[in-house]
């Protein structure tokens, strides 16, 4: 039905064209045809030539360019801290040994040593401050295997130790001023002038396989070095704090193979995000992301976020589950449909042989799907409106050509209705310049035969033979004959009649013939003929 409905609207439209349309517009609307022809194939060779995925290939390096920087600058940074933790693991073993010696206890005494445990403490402060300081982290902490008062309830879960904050941890040095005390002994504190952060708390306090229980499990057994015993924890919040971090635990070692407890470093989400937010220049709402992989995708709740806007563990949580996808990005959609578009690379933290070299972990560059379309819609917006521009253009163009080119057939259609043909002017249209000639030619004919005519025998035969033959046109031939002894010109005779110019033609060549003239101007000679006689009262016969 809609084939039978198309093939007539475009039937009605030649027909339209036929009867109604000028010359001018005839050739404006070829121009128009020919340009949404080139438009046409100028968008089938764009797509073809991929102009349109130009905005999601711009995205795509955009993202791998920001992926490898930060995910160079992350293993970079994380490997020198790990490095980092396992010489402070080292010096505060020794320290610690150094201490228990000094009171003749052995390191498996430590834990039956709780009274002794604030001056072992108090000799780590230098070597652990020392270390904060000159270390790109947040934090710095030891944890000692023991307790101040294993009588006390709930000492099973609760390990003496200091944690000492840097709230400028984003310079290489800092001044003793900017550290604070969260955890140990307050006397410590005090005898440095050191300020207690609002959770500070005694000891610290610990739970089944979290970042102390994680790293003491690994030193059990030996055979492994130092070097390949830390653990990287996933983001966590400490007991008591609020503070999203990751942190770097490394055993202490004693010397007899006795592990005294745990130390490290602490990355706050603050400080991550300072460090390895992407470049927002394109996309406002791009995020990296730091995570460990699980199966085929990533858990973003235990994830270290880094981003311009406000990427929390609300706006995006749940496990990721990730999707390759075509044109070299990867989708990633969470439990609620939250889809994010990105590139990620897998991040070594571990060495070869590692106690924890089966946590995989992954380094994501992300932003919103919507982000990503919207970016591309922009781009291909700029090629549809430059093409749509140039249409315009070449359509202004087209009617300018149109009407310039039109101009002198129409003069040379107005000389010939005005039968000013003798005094024409050349249109260098050769077609046209020879029809306007054979006008004249004719013109110049014509009017001496009517001046013959007047006055001779033979015009008054050849005006005889002329009324006779009119009884040989057809009825419709004397509709069109009639009108033009009324005056009317071919034009108006098409308009009164309702027939086609076309038509009108072809009754004049009939009558032409059957009335033996050869043109209008002889046509109307003999008009005018019939309408004195018609005047004066005369029979056509004298």
């Amino acid at each position: 039905m809609r084939q039978v409905n198309f093939f007539k609207l475009l039937r009605d439209i030649r027909a339209y064209g036929r009867d109604r349309l000028t010359l001018q517009r005839r050739l404006f609307a070829f121009f128009l045809l020919f340009l949404v022809t080139v438009m046409s194939e100028l968008l089938l060779i764009l797509f073809a030539a991929g102009i349109f995925a130009t905005g999601r290939e711009e995205s795509r390096m955009f993202l791998q360019n920001e992926l490898n920087h930060i995910a160079g600058g992350v293993e970079k940074d994380l490997g020198i801290l790990a490095v980092q933790g396992t010489a402070l693991s080292e010096r505060l073993a020794e320290q610690l040994e150094r201490g228990l010696s000094r009171e003749g206890l052995k390191p498996a005494d430590l834990r039956a040593s709780s009274g002794r445990l604030e001056p072992l403490l108090e000799g780590c402060f230098d070597v652990l401050s020392a270390a904060l300081e000159k270390n790109k982290a947040s934090a710095a902490f030891i944890v000692l295997d023991a307790t101040v008062n294993p009588a006390l309830a709930g000492s099973a879960s609760s390990r003496a130790g200091m944690f000492l904050k840097n709230m400028a941890p984003n310079a290489v040095y800092q001044s003793p001023s900017a550290i604070r005390y969260m955890r140990g002994p307050a006397s410590i504190a005090r005898a440095r002038g050191m300020s207690l952060m609002p959770q500070w708390e005694m000891e610290f306090t610990i739970k089944e396989g979290d970042f102390f229980r994680t790293a003491m499990s690994a030193s059990q057994g030996g055979g492994r070095d130092i070097s390949g015993l830390y653990y990287w924890s996933p983001k966590a919040v400490l007991p008591g704090d609020y503070i999203e971090a990751m942190l770097l635990t490394v055993p202490l070692i004693a010397s007899d193979g006795t592990a005294l407890g745990v130390c490290g470093f602490e990355i706050s989400g603050m400080l991550f995000k300072m460090q390895y937010t992407p470049d927002n220049a394109k996309f406002s709402r791009i995020f990296a992301m730091l995570s460990p992989l699980e199966g085929d995708g990533t858990d973003a709740s235990r994830a270290m976020l880094a981003g311009s806007y406000t990427v929390t563990s609300t706006a995006i949580d749940g496990v990721l589950s990730i999707r390759e996808e075509k044109h070299g990005l990867v989708g990633f959609t969470g439990p609620d449909g939250a889809a994010y578009a990105g590139l990620y690379r897998p991040i070594r933290l571990y060495p070869t042989g590692a106690a924890h070299e089966d946590q995989a972990w992954i380094l994501g560059v992300l932003l919103p799907r919507q982000d990503l379309s919207a970016y591309m819609m922009a781009q291909n917006r700029r090629i549809l409106l430059l093409l749509f521009t140039l249409f315009l253009l070449s359509a202004a163009a087209a009617s300018v050509l149109s009407r310039k080119y039109i101009a002198p057939v129409a003069e040379a259609l107005r000389s010939i209705q005005s039968r000013d043909t003798a005094a024409y002017e050349k249109t260098n249209i050769q077609e046209i310049d020879d029809l306007l000639a054979f006008l004249a030619d004719q013109d110049k004919t014509a009017a001496p035969v009517s001046c013959q005519m007047e006055g001779r025998q033979e015009a008054s035969a050849l005006f005889e033979g002329f009324v006779r033959s009119i009884q040989t046109l057809s009825p419709a031939e004397r509709s069109v004959f009639n009108l033009y002894m009324e005056g009317y010109n071919a034009k108006a005779i098409a308009e009164i009649l309702c027939l086609s110019i076309n038509t009108i033609k072809t009754h004049n060549k009939r009558i032409y013939m059957k009335l033996n003239v050869s043109s209008r101007n002889e046509l109307m000679v003999f008009v005018k003929m019939m309408k004195e006689r018609e005047r004066a009262g005369l029979p056509f016969g004298q």
